[in-house]
This record gives C-alpha cells, structure tokens and sequence, in this order.
C-alpha cells in the first residue's frame, strides 16, 4: 500500500533542499563582499593611522619650535 504522505514529505523536502543550497550561494557571495569591504577599510586605517601620526608630529614640531598659536576659541574666551 501507498502511503498518501510520501509525496508530500519528499516534495518537501526537495524544496528545503533547494531553499539550503541558494542559501548557502547567497552565504558565499555575502562572505566575499564582506571580504573585499574589509580589505577596503584596511586601506582606510593604513591611511588613518598614517594621517594621525603625521598630525602629532606636525604638533610636535610646532610646540618645539613655539610657532603653535592658541585656537580662536580660547583667544575669545579670555
């Protein structure tokens, strides 16, 4: 005899089976976006590490050789 439900659960299954497998390609694309994004942000934190220790230097050099003025803010404050 033939079970009514066998069709049934095997379609089902064959569509959580597929459901799987797209995820599963829509997971690896999403893997390597985030890949590529983050070697983009790592050029940005190259840069702004670089960018920072310029800045520091410069107010260094500008402390040592007293060419650093006060900001206007401070100025107008007193």
């Amino acid at each position: 005899m033939r079970n009514p439900y066998d069709e049934q659960q095997t379609q089902i299954l064959a569509r959580i089976s597929n459901n799987v497998v797209k995820l599963n390609e829509t997971l690896l694309e999403l893997n390597q976006k985030i890949e590529e994004i983050n070697e983009m942000n790592s050029d940005l934190v190259a840069f702004s590490n670089i960018w920072n220790h310029y800045q520091r230097n410069a107010n260094l050099y500008l402390t040592s050789t007293n060419s650093l003025e006060e900001p206007a803010a401070t100025t107008a404050k007193q």
